[in-house]
């Protein structure tokens, strides 16, 4: 359930990413559309950030005990 909200960011995104695609640039919606694209994807980037380091220090090597664990 965690995941449903960045999930939904991230299939407006590449909706956002379609849009532009076939939007003419001489359209008014143009530059709206490129910097709605640029903010979700600033958000996107930055949660990936995030999560990697925290991922990282999740991740056990096999035959490894996690501390956590115990």
């Amino acid at each position: 359930l965690l995941y449903k909200p960045v999930d939904r960011v991230t299939r407006s995104t590449l909706v956002l990413h379609d849009l532009l695609k076939h939007t003419p640039v001489s359209h008014p919606d143009h530059p709206l559309l490129q910097d709605a694209l640029r903010i979700s994807q600033n958000f996107l980037s930055s949660i990936n950030e995030e999560i990697t380091p925290r991922r990282q220090s999740m991740t056990v090597k096999k035959g490894e005990v996690s501390l956590r664990a115990l």
